[in-house]
């Protein structure tokens, strides 16, 4: 059994083995089963290391019935920089923390991260759609000008959507959504929206189209939500961003590349999401030095 008090309690919680010793700089992902693989560990431990910070990530598999109990023994212990949220609770910890969400994260109704506020407390944010609107400004792109129509409208699709909004505005944005559920969402937040069987209509006009829907991805690696017939309605000049990194490129952006339309594929998102979930739980770490850490690793 751990001596350390926190490592102790959290023993009851968990079902994945912990470590022996906690250093002074602890982060953790929480999620059902992140021990089986998750890969935010890996990057964030590469940052610590780069940086000459003792620090370590480490996963914490736990189930619903323990998240409040789980969250009020994190925040208490001040060597807890940070907790990154897995599926399926980014919902459950959003409603745990309402109230001390970032504007984006209280839209969206989700987040993936707990950082400490000026006070020491926990504030939940949402870097998924931090590090796509990070993607797109890399490529220099003014996303005040543009038209944006956006693919899907689930848990990543109003991670994007919510933080995009913080930059294009309502007016900047459609949605194409899947599930006629995700209407009153949409309505809520006030942006444009409209069936995906009728997006044909809506690629005459878009200068970028986002990917949020998992098609491409998975079981589903073979498809694309676009057919190459509607990617010839999209403008010679747009862009088209896929959230999905696995593989890379999607068929999505297979397609597109043989059209001749621009690209960007989630591998440069899911990167930054980690840079962004890491710079924002250390406020002092030099982002440049943890992108390096963290590409290194990821390769």
């Amino acid at each position: 059994m751990p001596s350390d008090a926190l490592l102790n309690d959290l023993s009851q919680l968990v079902t994945n083995e912990l470590p022996a010793r906690l250093p002074n700089t602890v982060a953790f992902i929480v999620g059902s089963n992140p021990s089986k693989g998750a890969r935010s560990p890996r990057l964030w431990n590469a940052a610590f290391n780069l940086l000459g910070i003792d620090g370590e990530m480490y996963p914490l598999d736990v189930g619903a019935s323990g998240l409040e109990q789980l969250a009020i023994l994190l925040e208490h212990d001040s060597r807890v920089v940070g907790v990154a949220i897995a599926a399926p609770y980014k919902t459950e910890f959003a409603k745990l923390f309402e109230g001390r969400l970032t504007v984006a994260a209280a839209r969206s109704g989700s987040i993936n991260l707990l950082s400490r506020a000026e006070n020491g407390r926990f504030a939940g944010s949402n870097t998924d759609g931090l590090a796509a609107v990070d993607s797109l400004l890399e490529l220099k792109v003014d996303l005040a000008d543009e038209n944006i129509l956006v693919l899907g409208c689930g848990a990543t699709g109003r991670a994007v959507i919510a933080s995009l909004i913080d930059v294009v505005g309502y007016g900047g944005i459609t949605v194409a959504y899947r599930d006629p559920q995700h209407t009153e969402w949409l309505q809520r937040v006030g942006v444009k929206y409209a069936p995906i069987g009728d997006v044909s209509s809506l690629l005459g006009t878009a200068s970028i189209v986002v990917n949020c829907t998992s098609v491409g991805w998975g079981a589903q690696v073979d498809l694309s939500p676009l057919t190459i017939s509607d990617l010839g309605r999209i403008p010679s000049q747009s862009l088209i961003f896929d959230v999905v990194y696995q593989p890379d490129p999607s068929k999505l952006l297979r397609d597109a590349e043989s059209l001749g339309i621009r690209t960007l594929s989630g591998s440069r998102m899911n990167l930054l999401q980690a840079v962004v979930a890491f710079c924002t739980s250390n406020p002092t770490a030099e982002r440049d030095r943890v992108v390096e850490a963290m590409r290194m690793a990821a390769a």
